[in-house]
C-alpha cells in the first residue's frame, strides 16, 4: 500500500512538472480580427474588412488613400 501511495505521488509531481516546463501556448494569431481581408484602392494593401475606410463603394487603408481618390476624381 505504501509503495501505491509513492507512486502516485511520483506521478503526479511528474505531471506537474511536464505542465510547468511547457512552452505556454500561443494565443490565436487573429485576435478578433474578422476572417476576410480587403485591398486597399490606392495601394493594393491588404487590410482587415472592419478595419478599411469607403468611399464610393470602395475601401482604403487610411485616410490618406481615402482622400487622395477624392482629390483625383
Amino acid at each position: 500500500m505504501r509503495i501505491l501511495l509513492i507512486f502516485i505521488a511520483l506521478a503526479l509531481v511528474v505531471m506537474i512538472g511536464k505542465r510547468l516546463l511547457q512552452q505556454p501556448r500561443r494565443a490565436s494569431h487573429t485576435r478578433g480580427v474578422s476572417g476576410k481581408m480587403v485591398p486597399c484602392a490606392g495601394c493594393g494593401v491588404f487590410v482587415p474588412e472592419d478595419e478599411a475606410l469607403e468611399r464610393d463603394g470602395r475601401l482604403y487603408c487610411s485616410r490618406e488613400h481615402r482622400d487622395a481618390a477624392r482629390g483625383g476624381s
